[in-house]
């Protein structure tokens, strides 16, 4: 098995592996935490990694801020104590800073986040991004698990609603995008990947009807509508809205509803 040695560039006093290139960390944070450098996995103290995934997720934020968000029982000076101890064992866990520390925390250059990856996907496509070959490098993110499962903190539930939220939207977008490319097939299952995370949210059923409308699948897009309306009934006893049912029938017609 070969080993990758960590060298050290005598210009920069970078640290370096076998290859001449300085290492990539990749921080998970969706579906569970993890932490790899350069794909083997780093192991982190369990109290470091509610810094580590603070961050992964802000992206860069005060020290104060921090501080207060992750030791919120605290008195403002043992908060501000306990982020030092943080910082300080999070420069242990690698041979370079995980760590930007100069006015503001933010990760170091070298390390990613799943999450800010979710994040310039989901920027690109509401703002209008039309993907040509593939659905690019980010969209994998938008299909990944919840963030940080079994983590309770205040903060985390708030930004794993917000995620959740911002993951849908881009997935209806994108769904809409490649429809409107006649990318049918992969339309469907970016759709399908909205429905499954949110079965009763109206606009991700509808981007997959629209789907099978668009390439004249009726009674697939039928189907679907009449699933949506049986789980509406059964779960929160209302209906779709009139605009989805006369997207149906419109389809069904050949005739084309505007967008409401």
């Amino acid at each position: 098995m070969a080993v990758h040695e960590v060298t050290r560039d005598d210009r920069t006093g970078t640290p370096e592996t076998d290859t001449g290139l300085p290492p990539r960390y990749a921080l998970r944070l969706l579906g569970g935490f993890g932490l790899e450098r350069d794909g083997r996995v780093v192991a982190v103290p369990q109290g470091a990694r509610r810094l580590l995934a603070y961050l992964g997720v802000r992206q860069h934020c005060a020290r104060s801020e921090a501080a207060g968000t992750l030791w919120p029982g605290s008195h403002e000076e043992r908060a501000r104590a306990n982020l030092r101890t943080m910082l300080w064992r999070l420069h242990r866990v690698t041979p370079e800073p995980l760590v930007q520390e100069d006015d503001r925390l933010a990760l170091a250059a070298g390390v990613t986040s799943d999450v800010a990856i979710l994040g310039a996907a989901a920027t690109a496509l509401l703002a209008g991004g039309s993907p040509v070959l593939g659905v690019g490098p980010g969209v994998p993110a938008l299909a990944t698990g919840e963030l940080l499962p079994g983590w309770y903190d205040d903060w985390v539930l708030a930004e794993r609603e917000r995620l959740r939220q911002t993951r849908l939207y881009a997935l209806e977008a994108l769904a809409e995008r490649l429809t409107t490319q006649g990318r049918y097939s992969e339309a469907v299952q970016v759709a399908l990947t909205a429905v499954h995370l949110e079965p009763l949210r109206e606009s991700a059923t509808r981007a997959l009807i629209a789907v099978h409308l668009a390439e004249r699948n009726i009674n697939e897009a039928v189907r679907r509508f009449e699933l949506f309306r049986a789980d509406l009934s059964r779960e929160l006893g209302v209906a779709p809205t009139p605009w989805l049912e006369q997207l149906v029938r419109a389809g069904v017609t050949g005739v084309t509803v505007p967008s409401p």
